[in-house]
C-alpha cells in the first residue's frame, strides 16, 4: 500500500467526536437506569469520563479532573448513593453485543475469555485482600483477586462480567466482613466456581450469542466449571495440566502419556503483534464422541507442550482449526487486564469495602466498554477519499476576498500497515499506519473533544500518526523476523 492510498482511508475530527458523543449518549442513558436520582447519574458520568480521560482511578483525582470542589460526591458515588452495582454489570453484555461486530463468516463466532488477575495491596483492610498467588508477579503476594470474563470477536473485546474473589480467612472473620461490609450471604467460593456462575449468568442473560469459552488450566481442571460450559451448550478449550486424566477407547491415560503417540501438523493459532503464531497442534480421540484433547507444541522446542480439553456440543464438528482457533482467542483477556490497569487505572482505586470495590470495577468496566467500541466504530468509520473518482459538475465557491481562505481540517488515517508475507522482504518506505489501538482511540477522542487550541490538536495529532508510522515499521521487522525463525 503507498503512502497515498494509506492517506487517502481518512476520517475527520468531526467523525470521531461523532463516535465520541453517540456512546457517551448511550451510557448517560444506562446509568440514568440504574441510578436512583438523575444527579447521581451525572457524577457516574464524570466518572467513566475520568477513566477514559487517563486519569488515576482515585476519587481525589477524578473529582479534580471532573471540576468537582471535592471528592465528596465521587466517594458518595461508591459509598451511599442508592444504585445497585449489579445492575450495572447486567447491562454489560448488552452494550458489548450491539457494539463489538463479529462477521456472520467468521469460523469460531463471538466468545468468553476468562481468567483472574490481581493487584497488590499493602495493608489487610480492603476487601479481599490476602497473601495469595499473583499471576502479575508469578508469586504469593498480599493481593485482592478478581475473576473477569471478556467478551471477544474479530471486531473487538472487553470486560462483560467479573467476580471478586474472597479468600477463606475473609470468609471466617465475621469481625474482619464487618468492617468491609461484606453481605451475610457472600459465602466461599473458588475462582472456578466464580467462573461457571458468570457462565451461568451470561447463558441465562441472552444478551450475547456466544458460542465458545476459553480458560486456562485454574478452569481447566474443574469438573464444575466444565459442566456450566456444557450445560449452556458452549464449545470449550479449556488448558489442563499434563497429569489430567483423559479416557480413551483403549483406556486411561495422563495428558502427556498421549502426547507421545499423537500426530502433529503446523497451523497458526491467529496474528499476534510480533508475527503469526505458529505452533505445532494434534487432536487426540476420547472415549467421549463430544469430546477432544487439543496438544500444541512450540516449533523452538518440541518439549514444551501445552494440553487443551475441549468439548464440541452435538451440531458443531470437532476440527482442529475451530478448536486451533479459539485456543488463540484466549489471549484478549489479558490485554483487557493492561487495558483496565495502565489505560483506565482500575487498580488504582482506593476503595475498601464490599460495595465500593464492586460499583468501582462495574463502572471501570462500563468505561472499558465505551473504549473498546470507539475503537471498533472509529476504524469501522467510511473513509474519506482524498482524491474523488468523479469531479465535482462545478468549481467550489471562492472565498471572499475580505478573508484569508480557510485552513483544511486535519485528516485522521484510519490505518491499515501491512505485514510482510515472506522472511526476506524488505519493510515498504511507504508501510502507512497500523489501525487505532484502544490506548491510541482514547488518546484522539480526549483530545478532539477538548478545548485545546487548533494548533494543539493539530500537533497531537502528528504525534498520533509518528507513533502508529513506528509502530507498523516495528511491526514489520517482528513479523519478520518470526517467519525467519519458522523458516
Amino acid at each position: 500500500m503507498s503512502q497515498d492510498q494509506e492517506t487517502a482511508a481518512t476520517v475527520t475530527i468531526d467523525d470521531v467526536v461523532g463516535v465520541r458523543n453517540r456512546l457517551r449518549a448511550v451510557v448517560f442513558g444506562i446509568l440514568l437506569g440504574v441510578m436512583a436520582q438523575a444527579r447521581s447519574a451525572w457524577v457516574a458520568m464524570d466518572y467513566v469520563d475520568g477513566l477514559l480521560g487517563d486519569v488515576a482511578g482515585n476519587c481525589w483525582a477524578l473529582a479534580e479532573a471532573a471540576g468537582h470542589a471535592s471528592p465528596r460526591r465521587m466517594q458518595d458515588l461508591l459509598g451511599c448513593y442508592q444504585w445497585d452495582w449489579a445492575d450495572l454489570r447486567a447491562q454489560l453484555p448488552g452494550f458489548a453485543a450491539a457494539h463489538l461486530p463479529c462477521p456472520d463468516g467468521d469460523i469460531a463466532g463471538p466468545g468468553l475469555a476468562i481468567d483472574e488477575t490481581a493487584h497488590l495491596k499493602n495493608g489487610d483492610r480492603t476487601v479481599g485482600a490476602a497473601r495469595q498467588y499473583a499471576g502479575i508477579t508469578g508469586q504469593v503476594e498480599n493481593c485482592v483477586t478478581t475473576v473477569f470474563c471478556s467478551y471477544v470477536t474479530p471486531g473487538g473485546h472487553c470486560w462483560v462480567d467479573g467476580e471478586l474473589y474472597l479468600p477463606e480467612p475473609w470468609c471466617a472473620e465475621k469481625a474482619r466482613r464487618a468492617a468491609a461490609r461484606v453481605p451475610e450471604d457472600v459465602e466461599f467460593a473458588t475462582k472456578p466456581e466464580l467462573a461457571a456462575r458468570i457462565v451461568e449468568r451470561l447463558a441465562a442473560g441472552g444478551k450475547l450469542a456466544i458460542r465458545w469459552v476459553a480458560a486456562d488450566e485454574v478452569y481447566g481442571r474443574s469438573a464444575r466449571f466444565r459442566a456450566a460450559c456444557q450445560d449452556a451448550g458452549l464449545v470449550y478449550v479449556l488448558t489442563v495440566p499434563v497429569d489430567f486424566t483423559v479416557v480413551t477407547a483403549a483406556g486411561a491415560f495422563r495428558a502427556d502419556e498421549l502426547a507421545e503417540r499423537a500426530i502433529f501438523e503446523r497451523r497458526s493459532a491467529g496474528p499476534g503483534s510480533k508475527g503469526p503464531r505458529y505452533y505445532d497442534w494434534a487432536l487426540v480421540a476420547t472415549a467421549s464422541a463430544r469430546h477432544v484433547l487439543l496438544i500444541r507444541r512450540s516449533t523452538r522446542d518440541p518439549n514444551e507442550l501445552a494440553y487443551f480439553y475441549c468439548h464440541v456440543p452435538e451440531a458443531t464438528p470437532a476440527t482442529m482449526t475451530l478448536l486451533v482457533t479459539i485456543a488463540g482467542r484466549r489471549w484478549p483477556v489479558e490485554q483487557d487486564f493492561q487495558i483496565g490497569k495502565s489505560v483506565l487505572g482500575w487498580d488504582t482505586s482506593q476503595v475498601r469495602t464490599w460495595h465500593a470495590y464492586q460499583r468501582h470495577t462495574a463502572l471501570a468496566a462500563l468505561a472499558m466498554n465505551v473504549l473498546a467500541a470507539a475503537q471498533a466504530q472509529t476504524t469501522a468509520l467510511t473513509p474519506t477519499p482524498a482524491d474523488p473518482a468523479t469531479p465535482p459538475t462545478s468549481p467550489p465557491p471562492a472565498p471572499a476576498p475580505d478573508h484569508a481562505p480557510a485552513a483544511a481540517e486535519p485528516a485522521i488515517a484510519l490505518g491499515d500497515a501491512p505485514v510482510p508475507s515472506r522472511p526476506d522482504q524488505p519493510c515498504p518506505a511507504d508501510i502507512g499506519l497500523i489501525k487505532l489501538t484502544a490506548n491510541e482511540t482514547r488518546r484522539l477522542m480526549n483530545l478532539l473533544a477538548s478545548t485545546a487550541t487548533d494548533q494543539a490538536k493539530t500537533f497531537g495529532l502528528a504525534w498520533s500518526t509518528w507513533r502508529r508510522r513506528h509502530q507498523a515499521i516495528a511491526r514489520w521487522h517482528h513479523w519478520r523476523a518470526r517467519l525467519r525463525t519458522l523458516t
